[in-house]
């Protein structure tokens, strides 16, 4: 077979195939290299050219569907408050998630490892680098590094969403509770002081209560006015 693009531009009909294979509720057990490739419409030494295997084509087809969905975040202006900040981003990517729900839980199926982990960088460095906790986060005092412990605040929001896109009966519904859940989460567990949290509390204009465990701080209302 004679790939229809050349010089090395055969990368993305593969990418848009396994893609639209995974949207299309293919069984992702069954994707094998040979119907994907016929599909890009390029030859099995050229899969072989770009992928080790189904599953590393899998995590470049996320990784491209999240680096664009992280696109359409709006950008973090000075005095924006957390509310604004977690509402932008999360109400943007909870969306794109719950709408594309199949391909994601597939894409995590086939390479969990370095689908997650890829989320997991993408938030961290969002919550580090571009959202108002980031001076909570860096100021806070401990053995571990700032980094670290915004990958743990992400790593524990992707395990969340996880769990909420494989078992919700109606995802795009629930995106706005899970954006105030989320919202609610990430502040208790930044590192902020009770003061903090009790200004942010006290600004915020529509309370949302979720149930917690005696002695863990209350997932209340919308965080807002943390700058």
């Amino acid at each position: 077979m004679n790939d229809r693009v050349q010089d090395g531009r055969s990368l993305a009909p593969l990418v848009d195939a396994v893609t639209a294979m995974l949207d299309e509720d293919s069984d992702p057990a069954a994707l094998n290299v040979a119907d994907i490739a016929r599909r890009a419409g390029v030859s099995r030494p050229t899969f072989y050219k770009y992928f080790r295997d189904v599953p590393a084509l899998v995590r470049a087809a996320a990784l491209q569907r999240m680096e664009a969905t992280f696109e359409r975040v709006p950008a973090v202006e000075i005095g924006d408050t957390w509310t604004i900040f977690a509402r932008d981003t999360f109400q943007t990517l909870l969306t794109d998630l719950a709408e594309r729900r199949r391909f994601y839980l597939s894409a995590i199926a086939l390479n969990p490892t370095d689908v997650a982990s890829d989320f997991v960088r993408y938030i961290s460095h969002r919550l580090l680098a571009h959202s108002p906790l980031g001076p909570i986060i860096h100021r806070r005092k401990g053995p571990d590094t700032a980094a670290e412990r915004a990958e743990f605040l992400a790593a524990g929001t992707v395990w969340l969403v996880q769990q909420w896109l494989a078992s919700s009966t109606d995802p795009l519904g629930e995106v706005p509770e899970m954006v105030e859940r989320l919202s609610a989460l990430l502040l208790s567990s930044s590192g902020a002081t009770e003061q903090e949290i009790a200004t942010v509390r006290s600004a915020s204009p529509a309370p949302i209560t979720f149930s917690t465990h005696p002695g863990t701080t209350p997932a209340g209302s919308s965080p807002e006015g943390i700058a």
